[in-house]
């Protein structure tokens, strides 16, 4: 049985160019105190005609109705307050994944809310992170490497400077030589693994997966999972957007060949965790952060192809998401609930996976923003929980607790790392342009 670097905390494992919605550029001021007045009172939840995206009957879905500053300077200060209080330099930030990514967030609020806000902070983590350890993989593990390198490639779209599309390309260059390639499969041998590896694991070939462990880690380790897996699937997908070179999407679509059809659930229809390559055992595991990355991959596979079946895959994908699994949701409320056990101030991976997950969700709507169907859903589940953050798990002045349905519990790095992205979500769903 494949088990990836994780401890089981309260029954989950954890471990270590696009057309959108036009915005217009709007100044920024200094952060203001995220809201602390209840919104408008919850609003009879409406029921889409696709059936697929029925808003289900139990919810709640407040209204949110705020201006966009309002909306903008919450999810900065929340930033603000952890630069202030945990990250004070840049420069000096720890290399591990969790750091990359919510760098990552600080580029999409950039991003979303059309500001320049976080830039140089993002520019010197970068550049420091890089410096550290050229393929920004100081661990040994490809997933780590990838965080760093989407961040950097979200940084090249919203900022533009080459400097960062350098820095997802030298990433993309380091972990492809870990991607399974047609011919490895069929010969069963990696050059980057002494061990042999399965040509085939469930009736399908294993081409297109990629090594959770990078070259320069251990050569024996055969385990294969959907983040990593689908990370570089995403970020192939914004390589081939930036550049028009169509080698990133032929190893897009081998990626998502292998999550489809080796590691993928049928009902729900989402994907799984992670198996060994060497004698094909899997873990039953399902996370958030699995499915956020591959509904992103997905969507931007289907812009690049004009392929519609990456499309109708990821919207399934969506739908079941939010409506069918209950590992990770309170299915009669809408609220996530995964990662949100433990003590506050210590910190665990499994914290970040719904973070990832809700920025996904906000990049698909910002790709689907004509899909009024799929907006509904999306929005409706954002709202629950963004109302719930920023009225119930918040002392008022820019910090979050553990829990997103409340109360606070007390300002820490890992829960603050955690609401970045529900807060960005917040100024996406409900920023009336």
């Amino acid at each position: 049985m494949y088990i990836p670097r994780a401890a089981i905390v309260g029954g989950l494992a954890v471990g270590h160019g696009l057309k959108h919605r036009d915005c217009t550029p709007k100044p920024s001021t200094d952060p203001a105190p995220a809201p602390t007045t209840d919104p408008a009172p919850p609003a009879p939840s409406p029921t889409p005609a696709n059936t697929m995206f029925s808003i289900p009957s139990s919810w709640q879905v407040p209204t949110i109705d705020l201006p966009y500053e309002t909306l903008r300077d919450t999810a900065q200060n929340a930033i603000n307050q952890l630069k202030s209080q945990y990250w004070q330099d840049p420069s000096k930030l720890d290399w591990g994944w969790g750091t990359g990514t919510t760098l990552g967030a600080f580029v999409y609020k950039d991003m979303i809310a059309s500001t320049r806000d976080n830039y140089d902070f993002v520019k010197t983590a970068l550049e420091s992170a890089k410096a550290n350890n050229a393929n920004f993989d100081p661990f040994g593990y490809n997933d780590d490497s990838m965080w760093w390198g989407t961040t950097a490639a979200y940084a090249y779209r919203a900022y533009g400077d080459q400097e960062f599309l350098g820095y997802a390309t030298d990433v993309w260059n380091w972990v492809q030589n870990s991607q399974v390639t047609p011919e490895q499969a069929a010969a069963g041998k990696s050059p980057v693994r002494d061990a042999k590896i399965s040509s085939e694991c469930n009736g399908h070939s294993t081409a297109g997966a990629v090594f959770w462990r990078s070259e320069s880690s251990d050569r024996t380790d055969n385990g294969a999972n959907v983040i990593t897996t689908s990370l570089f699937q995403t970020l192939s997908v914004y390589l081939a957007e930036a550049t028009n070179d169509t080698k990133y999407i032929d190893h897009a679509k081998a990626a998502y060949e292998f999550i489809t059809t080796v590691l993928f659930r049928d009902d729900p229809n989402i994907p799984l965790d992670g198996m060994s390559l060497g004698d094909c055992s899997a873990n039953n595991w399902v996370f958030t952060y699995n499915t956020g990355k591959f509904i992103e991959s997905a969507f931007g596979l289907s812009r690049l192809t004009n392929d519609d079946k990456y499309r109708q895959q990821a919207l399934k994908t969506i739908a079941d998401a939010i409506t069918k699994v209950d590992n990770w949701n309170d299915l009669a409320t809408g609220h996530i609930k995964e990662g949100m056990d433990g003590k506050p101030e210590e910190g665990n991976d499994g914290r970040q996976f719904k973070a990832i997950y809700v920025r996904a969700l906000t990049e698909v709507a910002r790709q689907e923003f004509q899909n009024a169907d799929l907006h509904a859903l999306v929005s409706s589940y954002i709202n629950i929980n963004y109302n719930s953050l920023t009225k119930d798990a918040t002392d008022g002045n820019g910090n979050y607790g553990l829990k997103w349905t409340g109360p606070f519990d007390g300002a820490n790095l890992s829960p603050q790392m955690n609401a970045l992205d529900l807060l960005n979500a917040g100024i996406e769903f409900n920023w009336k342009r």
